[in-house]
């Protein structure tokens, strides 16, 4: 009944968006129904899995932004559909004119009443894949006002490729909100979100987002995808490292990101009926 299947088409206007902004919303992509199916399934498996208990005034910027909990679709299989979903995964080939695209991992992020700013960064400076062909989409299951809010993103960005090599925390804050300031950046963000609408960005989209002053839980779910047929890049640092170790199957340097934790989520040569190949 919620198998996220049906083709959601994606206009010309938003495609040629994404390609020179680096980002796009897609209203509408989850209904409200199949959104009341899955948030319930995924808050219970975000809260479970989550590592952090400390208090708000005890973490640091990082710690305040939100609550990270990967890869729920490892860890409960009733989370699973949603993350494979074919639909979210045609979206994100046709915003990235690819074929066909992967899993590289999902994350909850959770942003706590009282959370703080998410700092200013670039999401592919932790990724070890070698190819600009990524994307994440980030679908709120609340509705989430405008004082509450989505990301922030800096226009044009992804074309720059990697602006600082700043893993996420005050020094990128610092860096790139100086970065912004001084070349005058675009700044977008899309307003209110139904539960169900998502944002699209490329991996080197300097993006950010405000704290949550509400007493309502910002609950989001993401997920990574890249263009199928990426090889995997140097583990040049030690978070890349980390990532090819957890979300690239055993991958090495050099080799196919095409393990059995990246599986093919949509290729346009595939109909919805036939079987994804490995």
């Amino acid at each position: 009944m919620y198998e996220l299947a049906e083709h959601h088409a994606v206009d010309a206007a938003t495609i040629d968006g994404f390609a020179r902004d680096g980002h796009a919303v897609v209203r509408g992509l989850a209904s409200a129904d199949e959104v009341a199916h899955f948030a319930p399934i995924i808050e219970a498996a975000a809260i479970k899995y989550a590592h952090e208990t400390r208090p708000l005034d005890q973490r640091d910027t990082y710690g305040k932004a939100f609550l990270q909990v990967p890869n729920l679709w490892w860890r409960d299989p009733a989370v699973r559909p949603f993350v494979l979903a074919r639909r979210f995964a045609q979206v994100a080939a046709d915003l990235l004119g690819v074929d066909g695209v992967r899993l590289y991992h999902d994350q909850a992020l959770f942003k706590e009443p009282g959370g703080g700013l998410t700092p200013w960064h670039q999401d592919q400076n932790y990724w070890p894949l070698a190819t600009d062909r990524t994307i994440t989409m980030w679908m709120p299951l609340v509705p989430l006002t405008t004082e509450i809010g989505g990301m922030t993103f800096a226009s044009g960005t992804h074309l720059d490729g990697d602006l600082g090599s700043f893993l996420i925390g005050d020094p990128s804050q610092n860096h790139f909100e100086q970065l912004v300031r001084e070349r005058d950046l675009p700044l977008r963000s899309y307003g209110a979100f139904a539960a169900g609408d998502a944002t699209f960005h490329a991996g080197w989209t300097l993006h950010s987002a405000p704290a949550n002053p509400t007493a309502t839980m910002r609950s989001v779910m993401t997920i990574i995808y890249y263009a199928d047929g990426t090889r995997v890049g140097e583990a040049d640092h030690p978070a890349r490292r980390l990532d090819q170790a957890l979300w690239l199957g055993g991958r090495n340097t050099g080799d196919l990101a095409d393990s059995e934790s990246n599986p093919l989520l949509y290729h346009r040569a595939i109909t919805s009926e036939g079987p994804m190949p490995s």
